[in-house]
């Protein structure tokens, strides 16, 4: 039997939502493009809203859906490529 804790959130995952208090962070351009040429492959993942396990396993399978680079045992995605994919590539104001 599961225990009660165990049963679907009932809480919104979209991080525009104040009031459910998820520390998912909201990711705009200008903050995408704060994190540098590039970043690792869990901020990527978050910024893509899908998990960490599922940016890996879509590693693995060459099917992630943005150029990415290994670096020794680490994965490194650029980040103009990943605002490409978002559609947030223009300039900004």
């Amino acid at each position: 039997m599961r225990s009660p804790e165990r049963g679907h959130s009932t809480k919104s995952r979209y991080p525009h939502d104040p009031l459910s208090g998820d520390p998912t962070p909201i990711w705009t351009a200008k903050r995408i493009r704060g994190l540098g040429p590039s970043t690792d492959l869990a901020t990527a993942a978050s910024v893509l809203d899908m998990s960490r396990s599922t940016a890996y396993k879509l590693i693995r399978r060459d099917a992630f859906p943005v150029p990415h680079f290994r670096v020794g045992t680490h994965y490194r995605i650029p980040t103009a490529p990943l605002l490409a994919a978002l559609h947030l590539d223009l300039p900004e104001p």
